[in-house]
């Protein structure tokens, strides 16, 4: 039995602090200090009030429920996944928050849950209170398994609170999880894909490299991205002029979004204050937005039709047109286009 643990997740999950524990239930908080450490274990008579104090089941307190398996992780994802795309973001979270109370050790959901949860999050139109509570969940979550005794789960976490911290411009808390993941990785890609041509098929395998070459072309992409912003802040503006060329031909060359393509000058002209040009940019990357990125549209990425991940690219248009609008409308990086008649109106006809 691990009670140590269970008091320790449950607690942090309904919000208390070792000492509100204590208080209800007239002991001290070293004692509670105590039981999280599993150094002593709560008195049998304090155990329904315990249970009671931390919205769980006597089931739960003695970890008769503790890990789903990856096929019920994956059905509870693909729920939540069709939620993210149907229902509202709070509702979303509701569902989330309640399987991670039921399962508060299963660390892969957690994991798993915090992913679809931010990238939600981040398409949601939900207003800044309510997604700063969000976020401090999914840190809280992700902080939970950055203390995974498995490796994989561990690193994952850390790299996506990197993630996280450096959006926030929180650059130390970054920094300290960044140095805790190695920079030497074995890329098992091409292996992987024989064994699956064998157990699984040719489509399989194909399948599986076309995913690997999408998140490698996103991953360039962002590169290309920042690189951009490196040579115009240090003063190259030629060198950033032509990065821009280049990430619009490798975007569309990998078969990327086409509103990708349209960010590396819209970049620039932010950087350069550019009004015209950025409001010529603004309204081009807002026309590809509402477009569905059309997978099958590449060689590359053909054997998409029909999975999940294609029916959330189609849906995602008008998510994204939503929260690009948020972003111009918050960032400081646009506040030289403020009060803009045109810009109002570009954003007024793609409010509709």
């Amino acid at each position: 039995m691990n009670i140590s643990e269970q008091i320790r997740n449950y607690r942090k999950s309904v919000g208390l602090t070792q000492e509100q524990v204590a208080n209800a239930l007239g002991v001290s908080a070293s004692a509670v200090n105590k039981w999280e450490k599993g150094n002593s274990y709560p008195d049998i008579s304090t155990l329904p009030a315990l249970a009671r104090l931390l919205q769980m089941d006597m089931n739960e307190l003695f970890s008769f429920r503790e890990e789903l398996t990856d096929r019920e992780i994956g059905q509870f994802v693909n729920e939540l996944s069709e939620a993210v795309l149907e229902e509202s973001i709070d509702t979303v979270f509701e569902m989330a928050s309640k399987k991670i109370h039921e399962y508060p050790r299963c660390e892969l959901l957690i994991y798993t849950v915090a992913t679809v949860l931010n990238s939600a999050l981040i398409l949601s139109e939900t207003d800044s209170k309510r997604r700063r509570e969000y976020d401090a969940s999914i840190l809280g979550w992700l902080e939970r398994t950055a203390e995974s005794t498995n490796e994989k789960i561990r690193m994952s976490s850390e790299y996506m609170l990197a993630v996280k911290y450096t959006q926030m411009e929180e650059y130390e808390k970054a920094d300290a999880y960044l140095a805790k993941i190695p920079d030497v990785t074995i890329d098992t890609t091409i292996m992987k894909t024989n064994v699956l041509i064998r157990k699984e098929g040719e489509d399989a395998a194909a399948l599986f490299l076309e995913g690997k070459l999408m998140q490698t072309a996103t991953t360039l992409q962002n590169y290309l991205y920042k690189l951009i912003e490196i040579e115009e802040t240090t003063g190259n503006r030629q060198e950033a002029e032509q990065i821009a060329d280049l990430a619009e031909q490798i975007i569309s060359l990998c078969g990327m979004w086409k509103y990708g393509g349209v960010v590396p000058h819209l970049l620039l002209a932010l950087y350069r204050k550019d009004s015209e040009g950025s409001i010529r940019l603004i309204r081009e990357a807002l026309n590809e937005a509402r477009k569905p990125w059309d997978m099958e549209a590449s060689p590359l990425y053909y054997r998409y039709a029909g999975t999940r991940q294609k029916k959330a690219g189609s849906a995602a248009g008008e998510s994204f047109v939503r929260a690009f609008i948020s972003e111009i409308e918050t960032k400081k990086e646009y506040d030289f286009l403020k009060e803009n008649p045109e810009l109002e109106k570009i954003l007024a006809e793609y409010r509709k």
